[in-house]
């Protein structure tokens, strides 16, 4: 009996050996939420994933989301003991932005932890035109001496100033023709004054050629009365349209951040708002048969000799010019025939592009060398460029005049001609001005025997020592000793901190720095840590107590945006070089 006692609680053991990594395994989960399952296209949609008794998880990435984009994250962590029991959670937040309305998706999460799998909830998020938030901004705080958002100013003494502000797009038509120019404005229309305006959106629209014009430094406005409210208008971007299919055509919605400025704050504080266009159908229709092919628009033509005499041995440039409103990029202009007097050589063609008020205006600059092939008179016949008017609705054809040149002189060996007429060659991209002439020497010396060889030789001697040097006396001994691993880490912090535009991005930049200067791991990190660390380094007490007051206050602008002033940030990040300096001197 006692060894069949001893056989099972043997065998009682080995299994809850083998099931323990299970067991301990069991309390790990991985969830996700959402913030609002229906929001508008200018809102911002909070999606939180939470590790739940899970050491130190990356953090999943999120770019492949074709219906939302990452604006922001953040992640927080949490411990807890009770009752003899330990518990983690780490939380990831994203702050997502939809980019188009509808249905969206955001599809599951998976995450793999000690050979098992974890997947998420997926969610279905509605989209709709404009913001569903009330009053198209985030919830006022309680008044404090210190705000000075846009809503709430505290020398402020008159109501808080309503946000108005929309915008609109235009287009010059709603129908038109297969390769016909559409002007594509967008208008802002306000009562607040704007600081700046930035376009979130990807400027692509499907089924269209699309030139953008140049976006001004300085945008004057006009004024519009609409029911009885006076707006100041603004032009902030404008394109030339050139659709390339027929059928029904969406240009989609384009979403703008607007920087809304409060002339009544203590700090001109600037407060970020989302706005969106609306949806616009164009009906696009085939031009007619006798038009297939032709550029669409209105245009002049011309072709153009620099003289009218040449010397028979010599290259001349043609020059063929086509300007108008059309397209001019997808414009082939006419080929040019040589007959037995002359032979053509491909041209080279650029364009410019003029960017009007009424619309956008092109130009095709096609430079066409010529040679010939004996003395006499060269005559180059007239030409035909034909397109389609929409105004008028007819084909037009224009014609060159013809280019009479007056050839003299005597026509050398094939050796010292500087045109080589009889030569096929091409230089593509460029003018044939001349082709230099002279008998080639030197090709019969070996490689090793040219002047230049010993040069070679010796630079390729002098690269291979220097790499030998950097990969033996650098990446060995001075990059990896522990002075320079620790001027990297500072340099790397100093440069994120730079970079930090908003004052919630100098708490994850903090973090880190102390991470790589302590070897500690994020989930390790506290104040009360922070502090323990430093003291023992030896920084001062000033410079902690300065050190986690910085972090704290770039921590609660995550949950309060625009409460701290550009001003306040720029003098954070003073402070903060100052204290990394600090600390990485005790921290050797």
């Amino acid at each position: 009996m006692r060894r069949t006692g001893s056989f099972f609680q043997a065998a009682l053991l080995a299994l809850l050996v083998a099931f323990s990594p299970a067991l301990f395994a069991a309390d790990a989960k991985v969830e996700a939420r959402i913030s609002a399952e229906r929001i508008g296209l200018d809102d911002t949609l909070l999606y939180t994933l939470t590790f739940s008794n899970i050491d130190n998880p990356a953090q999943p990435d999120l770019s492949y989301l074709d219906d939302f984009k990452v604006l922001q994250t953040s992640r927080s962590s949490e411990f807890q003991f009770r009752d003899g029991a330990s518990s983690t959670s780490t939380r990831f937040t994203y702050y997502l932005m939809p980019t188009r309305t509808g249905r969206l998706s955001l599809p599951e999460v998976r995450y793999r932890h000690q050979g098992g799998e974890f997947s998420t909830e997926a969610f279905i998020v509605e989209v709709v035109k404009g913001s569903l938030v009330q009053g198209g901004a985030p919830p006022a705080a309680p008044p404090s001496l210190f705000d000075d958002d846009f809503f709430s100013s505290p020398f402020s003494t008159g109501r808080p100033r309503k946000v108005d502000a929309y915008l609109r797009a235009i287009v010059s038509k709603t129908a038109c023709l297969k390769g016909e120019q559409l002007l594509f404005r967008i208008l802002l229309y306000t009562r607040n004054r704007i600081e700046a305006v930035n376009m979130l959106s990807s400027a692509s629209f499907a089924g269209f050629w699309q030139e953008w014009f140049p976006v001004q430094q300085s945008i004057p406005p006009t004024n519009e009365n609409i029911n009885g409210v006076s707006y100041q208008v603004y032009e902030i971007r404008k394109a030339a349209l050139f659709a390339n299919e027929s059928g029904t055509l969406t240009i989609p919605p384009l979403q703008f951040e607007l920087q809304l400025a409060d002339p009544g704050s203590a700090f001109l504080a600037a407060q970020a708002l989302r706005r969106s266009t609306q949806e616009i159908k164009i009906r696009v229709s085939e031009p007619p048969a006798a038009a297939a092919g032709l550029p669409l628009g209105q245009f002049s033509f011309a072709l153009e000799a620099p003289r009218r005499e040449a010397d028979v041995n010599e290259i001349i440039t043609l020059r063929m010019r086509i300007e108008g409103s059309g397209n001019t990029k997808a414009v082939i202009p006419p080929a040019l025939p040589g007959g037995d007097m002359a032979l053509v050589y491909p041209a080279k063609i650029t364009h410019q592009a003029d960017f009007a008020a009424a619309a956008m205006t092109g130009t095709l600059l096609a430079e066409i060398p010529v040679s010939f092939r004996r003395s006499g008179e060269a005559v180059f016949p007239s030409v035909e460029f034909r397109y389609f008017d929409p105004v008028q609705g007819a084909v037009v054809g224009l014609r060159s005049d013809p280019i009479r040149l007056r050839v003299s002189g005597e026509k050398q060996a094939t050796a010292l001609s500087r045109t080589l007429p009889g030569s096929s060659v091409v230089q593509e991209g460029e003018d044939i001005d001349f082709i230099k002439s002279a008998p080639l020497r030197g090709l019969s010396l070996p490689i090793h025997r040219r002047p230049w060889f010993a040069l070679l030789f010796a630079a390729l001697f002098a690269a291979n020592l220097l790499v030998l040097l950097k990969v033996t006396a650098w990446d060995r001994g001075i990059a990896a000793s522990s002075g320079m691993r620790h001027r990297r880490i500072l340099a790397r912090a100093l440069k994120q901190l730079d970079a930090a535009r908003r004052p919630e991005d100098v708490a994850p930049v903090m973090e880190s720095y102390f991470c790589a200067k302590s070897g500690l791991g994020f989930c390790e990190v506290s104040d009360r840590r922070i502090a323990a660390v430093l003291e023992e380094k030896g920084v001062s007490k000033g410079a902690i107590d300065r050190f986690l007051f910085i972090k704290g206050q770039s921590e609660l602008a995550r949950f309060s945006p625009g409460k701290r002033s550009a001003l306040e940030l720029k003098k954070d990040r003073q402070a903060l070089r100052g204290l990394f300096r600090e600390i990485d001197g005790k921290m050797k």
